[in-house]
């Protein structure tokens, strides 16, 4: 999937945006920190409309085990679920496609910034090919254990460079049909840096944006 990144033109460049842009060129987002979460906003309801081909037989039976992708329309939208993990920031770069969504926000004054990516996913991937992808980024895959995961069939990895949770990293939570990246970025005296969000975090950001 390709990301179209015109939008972020139309915002004022700082220096957390234009690391945050460099960032998705290389594939390798920057993201803002949160310390707390709520779920009191709006959840993004996936949009349940069947397909129909053209026999007029709809794909429901076909498309059970997997969750329709949501529909967002905005990373305003995505914004008003997730209050407390974009807090004090303000949105400075969106795409959205049927496919795949990534919105970004930022602090003033070399404050925290965020992103969060969602995109369309075939399979879950088994831990077993996270660890193979892990050793050739040079990332350790940590499995995040939560039983809000287990009841929708998902898995929570936790991306870092040592394995410690508070190296550099980012998180990924998939459930069939759709996956969403976390990154939870600050700048310190070597720079701007990338970290996973604390583990219930990534869940409840997770499960808010993508509707379940």
């Amino acid at each position: 999937m390709t990301l179209d990144l015109t939008p972020f033109r139309h915002h004022p460049i700082g220096r957390a945006t234009a690391g945050l842009v460099t960032c998705v060129i290389a594939t390798s987002l920057l993201a803002g920190c949160a310390t707390a979460v709520d779920d009191t906003g709006d959840s993004l309801a996936p949009d349940h409309a069947a397909s129909t081909d053209d026999t007029g037989t709809s794909d429901d039976a076909a498309t059970d085990s997997t969750r329709p992708f949501p529909h967002i329309t905005s990373c305003e939208q995505v914004t008003g679920v997730i209050p407390s993990f974009v807090s004090g920031m303000t949105l400075v770069g969106e795409s959205i496609a049927d496919d795949g969504v990534l919105c970004q926000w930022s602090a003033p004054d070399d404050g925290p910034f965020a992103s969060v990516t969602v995109s369309a996913a075939d399979d879950i991937p088994t831990r077993d090919a996270l660890a193979m992808q892990g050793k050739m980024l040079h990332l350790t895959a940590t499995p995040i254990d939560d039983p809000r995961l287990d009841g929708v069939g998902g898995l929570g990895i936790r991306w870092t460079t040592d394995g410690a949770a508070d190296s550099p990293g980012y998180s990924n939570v998939y459930v069939p049909g759709v996956s969403i990246e976390l990154h939870d970025g600050r700048h310190d005296d070597s720079g701007s840096e990338s970290y996973a969000p604390a583990d219930d975090i990534t869940v409840t950001v997770a499960l808010a944006v993508l509707g379940l």
